[in-house]
């Protein structure tokens, strides 16, 4: 039998917004049998227990195969798709309701203050949820096979699959249960949203945790129009160019943005052609306008890595919503431009 990947998260059943889900992992057949008895007792006073189907099986296995791969998107298409859409609506009407107020605090702790709401509203559940993915957590353990052990009835339709988990012979001999949250989903079962993710969303929310990676920016989104306070450290040469190159997008003026304040050697390694569709694209797009605007704001309050005897100025921007994780300015004859 091929080798199968599952999560390997430690799972204790708790009760979540979609129903109950394990959120840690007991690893004796006693203790296993302790939490299906708990699991009776709390599951909407449900007071029977049935065997799991092959497609209820097929299910749970599904899901923590995609947790344990690491892959968002294989986690999104392993949860039911209604579920799915019925978190993206709930999100972006909290994102629409604070928009209105002129606010980007839940923006910017979910998804990173540079990444626009325009773009979020064109996102299929499933890229909506791979994109806020970035800031969750869900991890794995491999496994020989996987086994059900009891199917227990729970509110709402959803069902708690108790299965058991096998792992390679030459990683031990521990047999590990899982209990996923599963509902219908035609003559087949998918996973609800697990309330270990839905409680990752809260603290995230309610900034009682932040994503990884420099979090300066992300933590502490800035009100729109500012930007974060500047780090004394940086070369007031640097800050200047940040500054100017900011106010020239904000004023709609793209193509000085890129004639002047990008770096002599980018001008000279990209086409004429390929230069004017980056001033077109800048020039006709707000949201375009919008991402060089935040970028350079976050950037005004990082500290930068220097390179090349301080001839480089390198931005790690991972976790702040951009589609890119670096942000770099280098020196020429003695002037700093915006290198990529």
């Amino acid at each position: 039998m091929p080798v199968m990947r599952y999560a390997a998260e430690p799972l204790l059943a708790t009760e979540g917004p979609t129903g109950m889900y394990a959120t840690r992992i007991f690893p004796s057949r006693a203790r296993c049998a302790g939490v299906i008895a708990a699991l009776l007792l709390t599951a909407g006073g449900v007071a029977h227990a049935d065997n799991v189907s092959g497609a209820q099986e097929r299910a749970a296995a599904e899901f923590l195969a995609a947790a344990a791969s690491g892959d968002p998107q294989a986690v999104a298409y392993a949860i039911h798709p209604t579920e799915l859409e019925a978190l993206r609506l709930r999100i972006l009407g909290q994102l629409r309701d604070e928009a209105k107020r002129n606010d980007n605090t839940l923006r910017g702790r979910l998804f990173g203050t540079a990444m626009p709401l325009a773009d979020l509203e064109r996102l299929t559940s499933v890229g909506f949820y791979t994109t806020l993915a970035r800031r969750l957590q869900l991890g794995g353990r491999q496994y020989r096979e996987v086994d059900g052990i009891t199917a227990i009835p729970d509110k709402d339709g959803v069902v708690l699959v108790v299965v058991r988990g096998k792992p390679p012979r030459e990683r031990g001999t521990v047999n590990i249960p899982h209990v996923v949250a599963i509902k219908p989903y035609g003559k087949d079962w998918k996973a609800v949203v697990p309330a270990q993710i839905e409680a990752q969303i809260e603290d995230l929310a309610q900034g009682r945790r932040t994503a990884p990676g420099p979090a300066a920016a992300a933590a502490n989104p800035q009100a729109p129009g500012t930007a974060a306070p500047v780090d004394p450290g940086v070369p007031p040469a640097i800050v200047e160019l940040l500054s100017n190159a900011e106010k020239s997008v904000t004023d709609g003026r793209c193509e000085e943005y890129y004639d002047k304040y990008m770096s002599p050697n980018f001008r000279r390694v990209t086409s004429k052609k390929a230069r004017e569709a980056l001033i077109h694209g800048c020039t006709i797009s707000t949201g375009t306008r919008e991402m060089l605007v935040s970028t350079l704001r976050i950037v005004r309050g990082l500290s930068p890595r220097y390179e090349y005897e301080g001839q480089r100025a390198v931005y790690d921007l991972s976790g702040q919503g951009l589609p890119y994780n670096r942000f770099v300015l280098e020196q020429v004859d003695k002037r700093w431009y915006i290198a990529e």
